[in-house]
């Protein structure tokens, strides 16, 4: 018996016929052709910028308040010459209890209190919290007497602290010394033309550091520690200036360069030169600031560096005032105060020879008999 096969014939894609969709019965398009043009993006985005966008009728008469609202609204959240601090409040205290609490204990009523300031703090648990302080400012004298009266009274299970607002006693007061100190404040060393980086990366080279720290003035030596083995950089350097100001502007993190105006060329008709002189007096000079805080993607670590010498001799133990012993004893040397060990001072008389010996560690020449079996 023969096999009978069906032979399908392929019809390629270019062959095969498509059906165009029906367009459905839509009104044409009416383009207005008068109307003005919309605002491009840059328009727009000036227009926010200077609020100068145009608002419609009806938003303007309903942003409009009538006179009186708006006296109202100024008045409670208006900040007076009599007000208060308030402290040690629990997180959970509101505005309504510092109200009760001030109008209760008081002859005043609720509207001699103008203001009450509350900050909020972060959220805990999804619950507003505010940050354990607030300011309430009142309209009379008499007010703020009887609100500071309050202090150390409960609210809300807390002792509060009430104080005036505008006096600051109890702050440590800064010492001339360290208001003028600046940037060694943070170092603990006075200001010197040495300073030490940290936090460096391990790429960084005595090159790179130059470059970077030459918007500060100019670098006498860099000095970089560095790993024996492989020569990177261990983390940390030394920058020396030339100058202190140099070595100020690197801790700070800054330096304020001048820029330079370029100013457009006016006509001599239209300006005078009494003009022109009165503009560059009036004019100040504009400067940006160049930081030098950041190298290689690290927040750099810069303070004063300690004195090169009084480094070293801290180190290796030189310039040592002398110790007691040795002026006791006579000797002029003097005492290093990394102190070598006394050796162990044995009696002879109650030990004999060979005991001493052993006990001291001394090398001595060998006087046993050799000794042999037959």
């Amino acid at each position: 018996m023969g096999e009978v096969t069906d032979k399908v014939e392929k019809v390629p894609k270019a062959d095969k016929v498509h059906k165009k969709r029906k367009l459905q019965d839509v009104p044409e398009l009416e383009i207005d052709v008068n109307a003005p043009e919309p605002a491009s993006k840059k328009a727009l985005r000036k227009a926010k910028k200077t609020k100068d966008a145009p608002a419609a009728d009806d938003d303007q008469s309903k942003s409009k308040k009538p006179e009186s609202e708006k006296t109202t609204d100024s008045t409670t959240d208006k900040r007076s010459d009599y007000g208060v601090w308030i402290g040690n409040l629990s997180f959970q205290t509101t505005k309504d209890d510092l109200r009760n609490f001030f109008v209760s204990n008081c002859t005043f009523t609720d509207a001699t209190i103008t203001r009450i300031h509350l900050p909020k703090g972060a959220e805990k648990f999804g619950r507003a919290q505010n940050r354990g302080f607030a300011y309430v400012d009142f309209s009379t004298e008499k007010a703020l007497k009887e609100a500071m009266g309050l202090s150390e009274q409960l609210l809300t299970g807390r002792r509060v602290l009430i104080k005036d607002a505008k006096s600051f006693e109890g702050r440590p007061e800064k010492s001339q010394e360290q208001s003028n100190a600046g940037p060694a404040a943070k170092s603990g060393h006075p200001p010197s033309r040495r300073i030490f980086v940290g936090n460096l990366s391990f790429d960084v080279t005595k090159e790179g550091l130059e470059e970077h720290f030459a918007p500060c003035g100019t670098v006498d030596n860099v000095h970089v520690a560095t790993f024996q083995d492989t020569g990177k950089c261990k983390g940390y350097a030394w920058v020396e200036f030339e100058e202190i100001a140099s070595a100020e502007a690197a801790v700070r993190g800054f330096v304020l360069v001048k820029e330079d105006d370029e100013d457009e060329e006016s006509d001599s008709s239209s300006n005078s030169e009494t003009e022109k002189k009165h503009k560059k007096k009036q004019r100040k000079p504009r400067q940006h600031r160049v930081w030098v805080n950041m190298l290689l993607g690290r927040r750099l670590r810069m303070e004063f560096a300690e004195d090169a010498t009084t480094r070293y001799n801290k180190r290796f133990g030189k310039g040592k005032p002398q110790s007691e012993n040795a002026e006791e004893n006579g000797d002029s040397e003097g005492q290093s105060w990394s102190k070598k060990p006394k050796q162990q001072v044995i009696d002879e008389s109650r030990y004999s020879k060979e005991t001493v010996q052993k006990l001291s560690g001394a090398i001595v020449e060998s006087q046993g008999k050799k000794i042999t079996f037959d």
